[in-house]
């Protein structure tokens, strides 16, 4: 009876959905091009992955608190900028890494406090556009490329077999893993997404709990921007702008609710997986990054309407 529990609980979460998803994918992709299956390209997936998932790992305890972040691509890209800058200026890579973290803090406590009075959707919306606006000041036009070898390694680096984007990846998602799933802090973030007013009468500090979460997704923001930076060896201010909604993608399609409370960082990972995997095929087979564009879409609005019938049938079941 309980492993017959514990396999319905599995089954009814919208993360086995996206799990199964990755795996038919993976399948179709296999027989698809057949250069998917090369140790090589899956080693490639995994890099491209990497920058997506540090983002979305962080965004993952915004869109849990019920709220959003649509500025992570933006300030990534304008503290990569600022990364780029400070080393080709002889700032240590070890200051200008420290730096850029704490960038997105500030900025992260700016859409925090921003969040408590405007709607997040509108908050980070402006801030996107004010973070694109200073990563042009920044970079005047210029592209800035040729940086240290002990900056680029970071990104195009191996510490033995594994490149190290893929570590730094993993080590981010373990960190934010165990902080919303073993701690008291990640049960008053599920609190507070699930039922703010609830929470607040069960004495979750609700104002704190918002406001970590947008630090924590904007200083994850901040390292991707600096790994982006390492990995392309330039800097170059409208780079960050791929990102924007592609992370937002990630989250929900990985089964975290846009309304909170529902989802966690593992089902992310197969959300970035899964984009990842779309766009890898597709250069395979040489199809357009137009079409590119219009495919992840369809995905994206087919996760949104699936997250939304699963809710209605819950309420419907409770009632």
């Amino acid at each position: 009876m309980k492993a017959k529990r514990i396999f319905e609980e599995i089954r009814n979460s919208k993360v086995f959905y996206s799990l199964i998803g990755l795996i038919i994918l993976v399948i179709f992709s296999a027989i698809a091009a057949p250069n998917f299956r090369t140790v090589d390209n899956i080693i490639t997936v995994f890099r491209q992955a990497s920058v997506l998932l540090v983002l979305s790992a962080g965004l993952t305890a915004v869109l849990l608190t019920g709220g959003m972040d649509l500025s992570v691509g933006a300030t990534a890209g304008f503290i990569g900028c600022i990364c780029a800058q400070c080393i080709k200026n002889g700032v240590p890579i070890p200051a200008a890494f420290i730096l850029g973290i704490l960038i997105g803090l500030v900025v992260g406590v700016i859409n925090g406090l921003l969040a408590g009075i405007l709607p997040s959707f509108i908050a980070t919306y402006g801030t996107n556009w004010v973070m694109s606006g200073l990563a042009v000041l920044v970079m005047q036009g210029a592209v800035i490329y040729d940086l240290p070898k002990g900056f680029t390694q970071i990104g195009v680096g191996y510490t033995g077999p594994v490149p190290n984007l893929i570590i730094i990846a993993a080590v981010v998602v373990i960190l934010i893993y165990v902080l919303l799933q073993k701690t008291t802090y990640g049960r008053q973030v599920y609190a507070y997404g699930s039922n703010p007013v609830a929470a607040k009468y069960a004495a979750v500090p609700v104002k704190k709990v918002m406001l970590s979460a947008f630090m924590m997704c904007s200083m994850c923001a901040g390292l991707a921007g600096m790994l982006m930076t390492a990995r392309l060896n330039a800097a170059d201010a409208a780079m960050g702008d791929s990102y924007g909604l592609q992370t937002v993608a990630a989250v929900v399609v990985g089964g975290t609710s846009m309304l909170g409370g529902e989802g966690g960082v593992l089902g992310t990972v197969v959300g970035a997986l899964i984009l990842t995997i779309i766009v890898n095929v597709m250069n395979l087979k040489g199809i357009s990054s137009y079409a590119q564009g219009l495919v992840i879409g369809i995905v994206i609005i087919a996760m949104v309407l699936f997250d939304t019938y699963s809710k209605r049938r819950q309420e419907s079941k409770a009632a």
